[in-house]
C-alpha cells in the first residue's frame, strides 16, 4: 500500500523524553538513494530538472535545480567554489542547456555550497542573484570582515568553551577566509533582494519565497502550490539534520528557538502529497512528519542536557551528553556549535545559567540547582 493511500501516525513525544523519536515513513519517488550522475540534469516535476553537484568534503554532494522559464531558465543554488565543479557547469550549459539565457540565479541561503559559484554563474549568463538581504547581509560581513580580528574572536570563543590550545589554533584555521578574488565573491550590485511571501512567475507556474530561520538567518525557500513542488534548501532533509548552531559573529540570540518555529512552520504549511527537493540526499514526500521529527529530536537532545546539568558542565561536556558517538575533528566542531545553541535556548527561557571559572571557562548548570 502506498504512502498517500496510509495515514501515517508518528507517536507524541512528551517533552521528558530524552530518546529520539522514530524515524518516520517517507515516500521515495525516484528511490532511496539514487541520484542522476552529476551534471546530468533529470525531470522531476513540469519544467523543474534535478541538478547532482559534487563537494570535496565527507557531505559529497549538493542538489542544484533548473526551472524552466518558458524559452529561458532559472537556476537555484550554484555549488562550491571548485574548478570541477565550474567543468560540470560548463557542460550542462553546453549539452543540456543548449546556450538558452539563464534571466536569473536564486541562492537559498550564504553557505558556499550554496552560493560558492554564485557570481561566476551570474557573470557568466549576465543576469542577477536572487537571495534575501538578512543571508546577503550576514555573507557580505563574513567576506569583509578584519581576519586578525575575527582570529582574536574566534580564539578567545573556543578558550571559553573549554578548548585546549592546539585545538583552539586549528580551529582558529578552519574559521579564516579563503583569499579569492573579486569576481567569485557575490557583490551587493548583482543582488535583488527576495523576502516572504514573494510570488516568482516562471514559466506558468508561481512559486512563493517561504523564509525559515536557525540554520542561516533568512533562508529562501520556493513553493509552487500548483505543481506540488517545494525547493526546501537546507530546511527539510530526509535523514540527516541541517546544523543550528552559536558561533562567534551569530547573528541571532536564539537559533534553535528559531529553527523549532521554522519546523513547525513547514509542518503545518507545506502538505504530505507535496515533492520535497532538498539540497542533499533525495526528493521525498511525507514533510509534516519529518518535521515533527526534527522538533521531537531537539526536544530529546534538551532533555538530556536538563538532565545533566544538575552538575555544571563545560560546552564540551555537555556535547558529550548531546552526541555519544566518535567524532571526527571537524564534526566536534559543529557539535560544539550546536550543543552552544541548545544551551543558548535553555538559558533564553531562563532554565540555565553559565559561569565563567577561575580558568576563564564557560561552566553552564541548572538555575534550579543553584
Amino acid at each position: 500500500m502506498g504512502l498517500l493511500e496510509v495515514l501515517i501516525l508518528t507517536p507524541v513525544v512528551t517533552y521528558l523524553d530524552t530518546e529520539f523519536s522514530p524515524k518516520p515513513i517517507l515516500e521515495y519517488p525516484f528511490n532511496k538513494e539514487w541520484a542522476p550522475e552529476p551534471g546530468k540534469p533529470f525531470e522531476v516535476a513540469e519544467g523543474v530538472f534535478w541538478l547532482r553537484m559534487p563537494i570535496p568534503m565527507s557531505l559529497d554532494h549538493i542538489n542544484l535545480w533548473l526551472l524552466k522559464d518558458n524559452d529561458e531558465w532559472v537556476i537555484v543554488d550554484s555549488g562550491v567554489d571548485h574548478q570541477s565543479c565550474k567543468d560540470i557547469w560548463d557542460g550542462v550549459f553546453d549539452e543540456f542547456l543548449l546556450n538558452q539565457k539563464v534571466n536569473k540565479i536564486i541562492v537559498t541561503h550564504f553557505h558556499l555550497d550554496h552560493i560558492g559559484l554564485a557570481s561566476w554563474l551570474a557573470l557568466k549568463c549576465e543576469c542577477e542573484i536572487h537571495m534575501t538581504q538578512g543571508e546577503f547581509s550576514h555573507y557580505h560581513e563574513i567576506i569583509t570582515r578584519n581576519d586578525d580580528e575575527n582570529s582574536k574572536t574566534v580564539g578567545e570563543y573556543f578558550q571559553s568553551l573549554g578548548f585546549d590550545t592546539q585545538t583552539r589554533d586549528s580551529i582558529v584555521e578552519f574559521f579564516k577566509n579563503e583569499e579569492k578574488p573579486r569576481e567569485a565573491r557575490v557583490q551587493p550590485e548583482q543582488v535583488r533582494f527576495i523576502k516572504e511571501s514573494d510570488l516568482l512567475n516562471i514559466g506558468d507556474h508561481v512559486w512563493s519565497v517561504v523564509i525559515g530561520n536557525g540554520h542561516s538567518p533568512e533562508h529562501a525557500c520556493l513553493y509552487c502550490e500548483k505543481s506540488d513542488v517545494f525547493i526546501s534548501g537546507d530546511q527539510s532533509l530526509p535523514r540527516i539534520s541541517s546544523n543550528v548552531s552559536v558561533f562567534p559573529g551569530s547573528r541571532v540570540p536564539d537559533p534553535l528557538g528559531d529553527w523549532l518555529l521554522s519546523c513547525e512552520k513547514l509542518r503545518d504549511l507545506i502538505p504530505r502529497t507535496t515533492l520535497i527537493l532538498p539540497s542533499h540526499q533525495e526528493p521525498f514526500r511525507n514533510n509534516p512528519e519529518r518535521m515533527q521529527q526534527m522538533i521531537d529530536d531537539h526536544h530529546a537532545q534538551l532533555n538530556r542536557l536538563r538532565v545533566s546539568l544538575d552538575e555544571p558542565k563545560t560546552a564540551i561536556g555537555a556535547r558529550k551528553e548531546m552526541f555519544r558517538k566518535k567524532l571526527d575533528p571537524i564534526q566536534k566542531v559543529l557539535a560544539t556549535g550546536e550543543t552552544m545553541a541548545h544551551l543558548r535556548y535553555l538559558t533564553e527561557r531562563g532554565e540555565v545559567v553559565s559561569t565563567l571559572d577561575s580558568q576563564g571557562v564557560m561552566q553552564f548548570s541548572n538555575i534550579s540547582k543553584l
